[in-house]
């Protein structure tokens, strides 16, 4: 495999745009398609287990074949239906990729809160990919996947485990994909929390053993995908001194070097976790250009955007 050494681009308008949002409330505007135009259709597909997986999908106007982005959410949870279709008609990020032209596939999968190391939210997952890759409207060679913190590790379990025309993973919870945070790690409620695996970023090289790390490397040499990661620069944990990323950086992205793998990595100062997944802040836009313009490099069917008179623009409330 060919090895995208690392590519740290630090968008220089990113302070001025933090000082928009600690000033004011910035706009920032969404695409907006009716359902009329683009429905929300429903899926529910078998897991090889047999378990019912949910998801949406929205497709562009017209009859194909499309690009697709799989959009996995983050999180140790079950979403609910009504929260999926949420997510399809009014999240940013979903709406740009709607408006470009990519049907957009928005599953869940089973909760990971008792096991954080559990197989079936994969298995989950596969299932879903397998059934976009099945759909009259999408060429199978242009599927991607994308997702944030739990989403970003499972997008690149994912990709170890079928065929996908590119990866985007927005700082995923390596501290799962590593295997680190597992049910040996202690919690403090009935179920595990995300913030339940803070301990393991206080020093991760004690965690990591040469156990995980034969269990990491063996996952990252079955990626065959081209991932981009996606980073924000701001500290998340109990201590902003705890640098949330530093798996990322110095486990994640060394492993995916040493295997040879092809990567490229975009930090975006200035922003929070998942910003790219949320997508109302300003600099969401800068990130959705680029994972589009990554998922084009990568897919064989390139997206064609939503005629101009199907869809109009709404404003985006930004938090100050």
């Amino acid at each position: 495999m060919r090895n995208f050494r690392c590519r740290i681009a630090l968008v220089l308008a990113g302070a001025f745009l933090s000082a928009t949002l600690t000033t004011g409330h910035a706009q920032v505007t969404r695409p907006n398609i009716s359902p009329t135009v683009s429905p929300i259709h429903d899926v529910t597909v078998t897991a090889r287990d047999g378990h019912d997986v949910i998801a949406v999908v929205r497709e562009p106007p017209g009859d194909g074949p499309f690009p697709a982005v799989i959009a996995v959410h983050g999180g140790l949870w079950t979403m609910t239906r009504e929260e999926l279709r949420n997510l399809a008609l009014d999240n940013p990020t979903m709406t740009r990729l709607l408006a470009n032209g990519y049907v957009t596939v928005i599953p869940t999968f089973r909760r990971r809160d008792e096991d954080p190391q559990t197989l079936t939210a994969l298995w989950d997952n596969l299932a879903i990919v397998d059934y976009v890759k099945q759909m009259e409207s999408v060429d199978p060679s242009s599927v991607s996947i994308y997702g944030c913190s739990g989403g970003g590790d499972l997008v690149l379990e994912i990709a170890g485990e079928t065929t996908v025309a590119a990866v985007t993973s927005e700082e995923p919870a390596t501290v799962l994909f590593t295997g680190m945070f597992d049910t040996g790690t202690p919690r403090q409620g009935e179920t595990y929390e995300g913030t339940d695996a803070f301990v393991l970023l206080e020093d991760p090289f004690a965690y990591y053993t040469p156990e995980l790390q034969a269990f990491t490397q063996g996952k990252i040499r079955k990626i065959d995908a081209p991932v981009f990661f996606v980073q924000g620069d701001q500290l998340l944990g109990r201590d902003p001194s705890v640098d949330h990323l530093r798996i990322q950086n110095e486990i994640l992205l060394r492993e995916m070097d040493a295997a040879d793998k092809e990567w490229t990595r975009t930090v975006y100062p200035g922003q929070f976790h998942c910003f790219g997944f949320e997508g109302v802040s300003p600099m969401a836009r800068d990130f959705f250009d680029d994972m589009d313009s990554f998922f084009k490099l990568h897919s064989p069917t390139q997206p064609v955007p939503i005629d101009a008179s199907h869809v109009d623009y709404v404003q985006v409330e930004v938090p100050q």
